[in-house]
């Protein structure tokens, strides 16, 4: 199967599974939380070194079905413009640290990493270098390595398929 027929799969799977998701997401400060958690996905796509132009359109697409219109097309490309920009700015690691406190600060740690798992499994399998992405954000917003695991298990679960 070609990354983009992967792509598509998992989009469409993600798709089939966006209400129960969304239903996860009825929180204060969506804008805000879709925010950090794009840049989180954003982040974890980069954890193999480079953001595939494959990735990005599956973050984009995620995004918006999640945000079901909140974040629309022009505003996600922006947003993970931005990203790109603050991460070869700031370096990966500290945009980690800066998006889980940005998360901690809402009070909306487990909803942003649901979001950012969500999104990293929509752009690929979610590996151990994605994970320990996942964990910085996560141990900036509060969370335990358990926590996240846990977090990202269930975004597997919501999204029909295994981690």
């Amino acid at each position: 199967m070609s990354k983009n027929a992967k792509t598509d799969a998992t989009i469409a799977e993600l798709e089939a599974h966006a209400d129960a998701i969304r239903a996860e997401l009825k929180v204060p400060k969506q804008a805000e939380l879709f925010r950090h958690a794009t840049e989180a996905g954003y982040l974890t796509a980069l954890a193999d070194g480079t953001v595939e132009d494959e990735e990005i359109a599956a973050l984009v697409k995620a995004v918006e079905l999640l945000s079901e219109g909140a974040v629309i097309e022009w505003e996600t490309d922006a947003l993970v413009a931005e990203c790109k920009a603050r991460a070869i700015a700031e370096g990966a690691t500290a945009r980690a640290e800066a998006v889980g406190t940005g998360l901690k600060a809402l009070g909306q740690a487990e909803a942003g990493i649901l979001v950012a798992a969500v999104v990293a499994r929509a752009t690929k399998k979610i590996g151990k270098k994605e994970a320990d992405v996942l964990k910085a954000v996560g141990k900036s917003a509060g969370l335990s390595s358990d926590d996240v695991a846990a977090i990202v298990k269930r975004a597997a679960s919501l999204t029909g398929s295994s981690a």
